[in-house]
Parts: C-alpha cells; structure tokens; sequence
C-alpha cells in the first residue's frame, strides 16, 4: 500500500500542478479584462499589475481548487484506464475503497489548506485588493481609517458618528454621540473635536455636552476641554467592523462582530452566512471528488467525453446552487444561514456517495453482510 500510495501521488500531483496552474491564469484572465480600462487610464506599469494579481494568490485558490482538484482527479483516473492500470490494482486484490484512498488523504490535505486560507489569508487578500483598486484609481485608501462612519448600538441605546476614526492609532476627530433612554427620547449628546481609545473607556477633547430634559427641549450644555465617559466602552474595532463586508473579515472577525453587534437579525444573516460558508465550504473538494472518481473508474469501452462533460455540468451546478441558496441565506429568505450552506453539500454528498457505491457493489456488499449478521446474530437464539 505504500508503494500505492507514493505511486498515486506522483501521478496526480501533476495534474494538480497543471491545472491549478490553468484555472489560476483564467481567473487572472477574466479579472485582467475587467480592470484593464482603469491599469490603462492611470498607466500602471507590468510590475505593479504583477504585485496586484500576486497579492490576489489566497483569494484566488478558494476559487480555483475545487475546480482544480475535480479536473486533475478526473484526468489522472482517465490516465490509469487507458493504461489498464486500475484493472490491474483490482486483479491484484486492491479492493475500490483503498484504490479510492490516495485520492482522499491527498483531497483531505488540499481541505485542510483551504480551511486556513478562507479563515484569514483570503479574507485579507480581499482588504487588499480593494485598497490597492482605490489606489489605482487615485483614491484614498488609508488601512482602517473610516470617514463619515455612523454606528448604531442598540442595546446601550446610543447612535455614534466620527468624522475620521483611525482604528490603528484608537483615536477619532468630529466625533458625536448621542445617549437615548429606553423609550426612544434624547437624553445627552456630545460634540467633540477629537476622541481616544485608553483601552477602557473613551476620552474626549474640546466637549460641548447638550443635556436634554423629558420634553426634547435643551435643559444644559456645557463645555469641557477634556471629559473622560467612563460608561462608554465600545472599542474602536468593534465600530469599524460595520462598515466591513462580510468576505472582508477573517473568522475570528466575524466571530467577534456576530458575538458582540447589536445590530438586527436581518443584518447579521449575512455575517452569519458567510461564518458558516468559512467553515463547512472547504468540504466540497472531497464532495465534488466524488463525482470524478465516479466517471474516472469505469473501466468499461465508452468514450471518456460525456462522462468529462457530465463532471464539469456537476462543478457549475454546484457552484451556481451554493451561491444562490448563500445569497438567499443573506438575506434571511427561505434558508436561515446555517442551512444555506449545508443544504447543497449534503444534497450533492450524498448523491455523490450514492453513485460511487452503486458503481462499485458497495450496497449490495452491505446488504451480504447484513444478512451475514442477522445470521450471527439469530443462530444463539435458536439454540437457546
């Protein structure tokens, strides 16, 4: 078996290589002709479209691996029958589930990364694409510098507004905040020059403070030229997070803007969605192997053509349905989020484990051993 194995993954790390290769320089293709107008308006020279598309490395694989692997597994299964080689392994004894076996730890290897890079590195290639895009065209594109960031929290029943907020230095000009009490009414609001993060609590400078009475009307104000609010502690990271997109965030980042957000259900289904599609989406590299090693191991005459087509309409239906039941999960219509990722896996899992073991006998070598076991198991009851 460990001449198998090493075997096995020789031929198919190949292929991999190949058409990892292949998928990376189509989706460079495809993104290049979107953005060729503004590399072309702005003159940006080779080098730094290289630099750009070589930031976009993490980004990409979440794309172009499960089409990778499903292709590559395909062709190096098509490769072993035209040479008669899986004949061969099953003349020898090799029984379908430890031929299958190479191809499922070197898939298992390939989740395994995929997982770490949706879980940060992708999600950060993301930020900054879009920073370098904003650049490309002359825009500002500061890290974590938000202008004109309003944020609303609900459950300590105050509305928030910064001017800048810079979340690298914890500190904020043209800030406002307004304290409401629980039926809605202003109670106090502050206007402030600059604000700071002490990594407790916030700290103003050049304060007006407006007190509000029952009625609405203005009660006091006053002004203070540095006024610690010991009662506000929100961090500046969890203020920016808001204005984050979803597939800007890594897991701990979503985890912790899920977590601690008191924005509504109806917003918080997207962050939600996108949390679990982190989570479960690496398993469709195993699922979507399923459906090649289904057409690769026939060894019967056929031509190898419909079973290829018939692979890659699988990889485009799945792809075409997780998204459509994700951007439903979005936007809290039909599935909540946690069902709008698992639905098509498990839909697409079991249809692939369904046809891979009627291919092979697996249901009919349970069902012997079932019987077997039934045996075994009545036989002491009919001799007691």
């Amino acid at each position: 078996m460990s001449i198998y194995f090493r075997y096995l993954f020789a031929r198919l790390f190949i292929p991999f290589a190949v058409c990892l290769c292949g998928c990376t320089l189509i989706w460079i293709m495809a993104d290049l002709y979107g953005n060729i107008d503004d590399f072309l308006e702005h003159k940006i020279n080779l080098l730094m479209i290289l630099r750009f598309y070589s930031l976009q490395i993490p980004s990409m694989l979440v794309q172009v691996l499960p089409a990778a692997l499903l292709i590559s597994t395909l062709w190096t299964l098509l490769a072993l029958n035209r040479r008669c080689e899986l004949v061969a392994f099953q003349s020898g004894g090799m029984a379908p589930i430890w031929l299958f076996s190479p191809f499922f730890a070197f898939g298992l290897i390939w989740v395994l990364v995929l997982a770490f890079d949706m879980n940060w590195p992708a999600a950060k290639a993301q930020v900054t694409r879009d920073r370098l895009l904003q650049q490309v065209k002359g825009q500002n594109a500061k890290s974590n510098v938000f202008i004109n960031l309003p944020y609303i929290d609900s459950v300590n029943r105050r509305i928030w507004f910064f001017q800048t907020l810079d979340v690298n230095q914890s500190k904020a000009k043209g800030v406002e905040i307004l304290q409401r009490d629980a039926n809605g009414h202003d109670m106090v609001k502050y206007f402030a020059r600059n604000g700071e993060w002490t990594g407790e609590f916030w700290r103003l400078t050049g304060v007006l403070k407006i007190v509000f009475s029952a009625t609405g009307g203005v009660e006091d104000q006053k002004t203070y030229e540095e006024l610690d609010l010991p009662d506000i502690t929100t961090p500046p990271k969890q203020l920016s997070l808001i204005v984050s997109q979803p597939d800007q965030l890594t897991l701990s980042e979503l985890s912790q803007y899920i977590t601690t957000s008191t924005a509504t259900q109806e917003h918080l289904a997207s962050y939600r969605t996108e949390w679990w599609y982190r989570v479960l989406y690496p398993f469709s590299l195993i699922i979507l192997m399923l459906f090649a090693l289904i057409q690769g191991a026939r060894t019967d005459r056929r031509s190898p053509v419909p079973g290829i087509v018939w692979t890659i309409g699988v990889l485009i239906a799945y792809i075409v349905l997780i998204n459509g039941c994700m951007a439903l999960g979005k936007h809290s219509r039909v599935f909540s989020p946690f069902m709008s990722v698992i639905t098509m896996e498990v839909i697409f899992g079991a249809l692939g484990l369904h046809l891979l073991a009627l291919s092979n006998g697996w249901w009919w070598q349970l069902l012997e051993a079932g019987k077997k076991w039934k045996t075994l198991w009545e036989e002491p009851e009919e001799k007691a």
